[in-house]
């Protein structure tokens, strides 16, 4: 399933891109997304280069059918690959391995734009291993993956 979103702010491009390196700013996030044991275990920002790699637990709201991949919370882990150009545009690759679960979201994010503000575009590829129900697993996932990230667009165009 694929997953596409547009987020627009305010903000600078690299105002927005020094806030993913800021590990204030992802803890207190995270947690107000309703994650817990926020852990981030690597965040290397420089002006043209963003190397993190992080964990939290989410809850999950899961379907009957999805209960035997999914529990109430689930242990995801993050990690980003940026590298760009200050003050005009950053790439990210991602990925997002949930433990425990046959399911992989692999992605990439464009954050451009200028002093005046900025755009982050996400694409995520969410795939499961698992035959016939894998689909809907990776559905489930997607869906909640568009709503999440709905909900962290939000809080970063309120807090930042």
């Amino acid at each position: 399933m694929q997953v596409k979103m547009k987020h627009t702010y305010k903000q600078s491009v690299d105002a927005l891109f020094k806030s993913f390196g800021n590990k204030s700013v992802m803890e207190k996030k995270y947690a107000a997304l309703g994650a817990r044991n926020v852990r981030i275990e690597k965040c290397k920002l420089t002006k043209t280069s963003l190397e993190s790699k992080f964990s939290r637990e989410v809850p999950t709201n899961v379907p009957g059918l999805l209960k035997k991949f999914l529990g109430e919370w689930n242990l995801i882990t993050q990690e980003e690959h940026w590298t760009g150009v200050a003050g005009k545009q950053y790439e990210s690759e991602m990925t997002v391995a949930f433990q425990g679960v046959p399911v992989l979201i692999r992605g990439t994010m464009v954050l451009s734009g200028d002093a005046k503000g900025c755009t982050n575009t996400v694409v995520l590829e969410v795939t499961s291993s698992v035959p016939l129900i894998g689909r809907k697993l990776a559905e489930f996932i997607g869906e909640t993956a568009a709503d999440e990230g709905e909900k962290e667009y939000e809080y970063l165009k309120a807090n930042l």
